[in-house]
């Protein structure tokens, strides 16, 4: 059974904006204009999903943690019954899926996104801790076959779980934190698609929010060959002597009207205030926040992808090499970017339309190349086609060889069975 504490450590990181923010002078980073090297965007992804096709049976982050919702029943407004208030375009899917997971990919590398950063809570078989690595090492084997980049998201508060329910003795953790972190080092921070900083292993962590005491973490890290570059949520970085932090979701650079009325003036201070230096900090965009919880967060408006647009400029407009999207597919939490029923393609082409600006005239995918994934994944799901000849179409579409793409889904399509 997954566990909650994803959601409910977030009470953390969607704090307001302090007024001593209100108040803060500093000196924001200098405009990107001519900057030559290009940024590395990194989407944040949930690897959590499961269906009966693939493995089974539904997974709670469609069903809900109390069963709530049944994928296979419709609601009034015609839909899948999932856990969200919002849902994805091919429908529930599963998060091994290797079909879902080059629809994913080849989705993000036309927008214009260089790799991912998977929410990962461990090798330990454990709830549903499995389930979730091998869905992540799944993604990690297909970052490499599109070229893609790959970094990890550990989520320190499985710890905490697992102490809870006697699953590990609450003197050991420091043991399976340097267990964790040496798995790290020789299956994935090894690889040359993982993501570097300095020349050292990029580990984000949502938190701490169980281990608060540096020593843990600084026992693990000295045992590595190479430690990593540390980087947790942007407020609690200092407080285990990490090397920067990330930020996540502040609703009121948007929602304190009174206090905030420019928008990226409130993003550039939230993203400055613990260090005015772009390497210490990873900068996060959103296109909104519309949670389905019991006790819902504060949430943030899409407007039609105004709110995506304005916090990825924010992003854009620094020094900071590194940007973090939250998130690709949270559906439990409507943070998610990749196209659904409501929004469609909307996010993924002010992303790339994003790319443009700062590529120009370098950038070679279109808006209409967006469509190519889910075209290749209905002929997979179709099964008509010999996997070789739709493997050759996704290397075309990773490579940037869309015209011959289109052309070759159209040939297909225009003499398979009906």
């Amino acid at each position: 059974m997954t566990m909650q504490y994803r959601h409910l450590s977030k009470h953390i990181a969607l704090m307001p904006l302090c007024l001593c923010l209100l108040i803060f002078i500093t000196s924001t980073p200098a405009l990107n204009a001519n900057q030559h090297t290009p940024k590395k965007l990194l989407m944040h992804y949930m690897p959590w999903y499961k269906t009966p096709e693939i493995r089974g049976e539904w997974g709670q982050h469609w069903t809900g943690f109390n069963n709530q919702h049944n994928p296979e029943k419709l609601s009034p407004n015609g839909l899948p019954d999932i856990w969200s208030n919002y849902h994805p375009l091919i429908g529930p899917y599963d998060s091994s899926d290797p079909d879902v997971l080059e629809y994913h990919l080849l989705l993000m590398k036309i927008a214009g996104i260089n790799g991912v950063i998977v929410d990962w809570y461990g090798i330990e078989d454990f709830a549903d801790y499995g389930e979730i690595h091998i869905a992540s090492n799944a993604l990690f084997k297909a970052t490499k076959k599109f070229n893609m980049d790959f970094a990890v998201c550990y989520e320190d508060r499985t710890v905490e779980y697992m102490v809870q329910k006697k699953h590990l003795p609450k003197e050991n953790i420091t043991q399976h934190l340097t267990q964790t972190m040496q798995w790290l080092e020789q299956n994935w921070f090894n690889q040359p698609n993982y993501v570097k900083v300095n020349d050292r292993p990029l580990l984000l962590n949502f938190g701490p929010i169980y281990i608060k005491d540096a020593s843990h973490w600084q026992q693990a890290f000295k045992l590595l060959n190479t430690p990593p570059a540390f980087f947790p949520l942007h407020h609690l970085w200092k407080s285990v002597k990490a090397d920067g932090g990330f930020t996540w979701v502040h609703p009121s650079a948007w929602n304190d009207k009174e206090k905030n009325k420019n928008i990226r003036r409130s993003l550039l201070h939230e993203f400055n205030y613990t260090s005015n230096d772009p390497n210490k900090i990873i900068p996060s965009a959103l296109p909104g926040f519309n949670d389905v919880y019991e006790n819902s967060y504060e949430g943030i408006d899409h407007r039609n992808g105004k709110t995506l647009q304005e916090s990825l400029s924010a992003t854009f407009a620094g020094q900071w090499p590194i940007i973090q999207l939250v998130t690709w597919n949270d559906y439990g939490e409507g943070t998610m970017i990749e196209p659904t029923i409501e929004f469609n393609y909307l996010f993924l082409e002010i992303i790339q339309d994003q790319r443009k600006i700062e590529h120009n005239p370098n950038f070679i995918y279109t808006k209409q190349d967006l469509r190519l994934p889910r075209q290749l994944f209905n002929l997979r799901k179709l099964k008509h086609t010999s996997q070789d000849q739709l493997d050759q179409i996704a290397q075309l579409i990773a490579t940037g060889q869309t015209n011959l793409a289109h052309k070759h889904i159209n040939k297909i399509n225009s003499t398979r069975p009906q």
